[in-house]
């Protein structure tokens, strides 16, 4: 209830003129060209692109002024956008696959956080970078940094290499996955394991998985990862809360949307849904773009990249054992 009145006062206090208008155009201009370039390459995330935008639109205009002006939109701008994105997060329903997928998936992705998050800490990143770096390496890429961030609240710094790091691993998988799959001589099947199980995003998993005819069986695999940020996000939401259990109700309305999406809304009205929330997400990650600094963001360093990429090889060094064993 509190932060519904939060939101409230928040708008009452959005300064609102002709050039405020003119911002919010143009930062809606750059989540919808995310979203059309996605559509065109869907290994390219449109929340990473849409961070790209306003990244690259903020450090063109130095304006401090409209920084400012955009600053003041963006906690009315996310927890909506976060409540929006519940629609592209499907809920699956794990009776539909063998009991072994399940557990090797949920097993992998748990590896590849905690291998994370524990290098993470040991190479002294701060402890939001490194849930950060986890929870988009092992869950859903963009998507999951995106949506905790609210609960942790990271530097916008961090928050922005976060997403540039998660999306170079992502795509250094893509790129290796054939050559790995060719020479492990692993089967269709076994691939669209490995890369649901172990690949950071949606759109990189379809892309990869297509080589193969895989796709489905691939973008399912993947759907057990995504519907784990459901159980991750009550447990930050309570850790990270001022009040003990407390939740925020933009978390409350992004799991259930989620979880209406997937069980009851036919597939048309979904799909029909999801450019809706995509453009309005990503809307909001050009705004958080626009205020960043690129000079403070390459001060985070590399090693961010090292953690990251280390998770993902245990991971893909885990899936690739199991599937040489027989196991899967």
């Amino acid at each position: 209830m509190r932060e519904t009145v939060k939101l409230i006062e928040v708008a009452r206090e959005l300064p609102v003129s002709r050039k405020n208008l003119q911002m919010l155009l143009l930062l809606l201009l750059c989540g919808a060209a995310a979203y059309i370039i996605n559509l065109a390459d869907p290994a390219l995330e449109p929340l990473f692109l849409a961070l790209v935008f306003g990244i690259v639109a903020g450090n063109l205009q130095r304006d401090e002024e409209k920084k400012r002006v955009v600053e003041r939109y963006v906690p009315f701008l996310l927890p909506i956008g976060i409540t929006l994105y519940g629609v592209n997060i499907n809920i699956p329903y794990l009776g539909e696959f063998h009991p072994e997928i399940v557990a090797a998936t949920l097993i992998s992705a748990s590896l590849i956080f905690l291998t994370v998050f524990w290098l993470s800490s040991r190479l002294k990143l701060s402890r939001q970078m490194s849930i950060l770096l986890a929870c988009g390496s092992g869950i859903c890429g963009v998507s999951a940094i995106a949506i905790i961030s609210p609960l942790i609240k990271p530097r916008k710094e961090e928050f922005s290499a976060a997403i540039m790091i998660i999306t170079a691993v992502g795509l250094t998988g893509a790129i290796l996955y054939p050559s790995i799959a060719h020479y492990a001589s692993i089967s269709p099947d076994e691939f669209a394991v490995l890369a649901g199980a172990t690949l950071h995003q949606t759109g990189i998993v379809k892309i990869s998985s297509q080589l193969f005819g895989v796709e489905e069986e691939a973008l399912a695999i993947k759907g057990i990862r995504i519907a784990m940020i459901a159980f991750v996000v009550l447990i930050l939401s309570i850790i990270y809360s001022e009040s003990r259990f407390y939740v925020p109700w933009y978390i409350v309305s992004f799991l259930g949307v989620a979880l209406f999406s997937s069980t009851y809304l036919p597939g048309e009205v979904v799909q029909a849904l999801r450019p809706l929330a995509t453009v309005m997400f990503a809307t909001t990650l050009a705004a958080i773009g626009y205020t960043v600094n690129v000079g403070r963001v390459q001060r985070v360093g590399v090693k961010p990249l090292f953690a990251s990429y280390a998770g993902w090889a245990v991971g893909v060094a885990f899936v690739l054992l199991l599937l040489g064993s027989g196991a899967l």
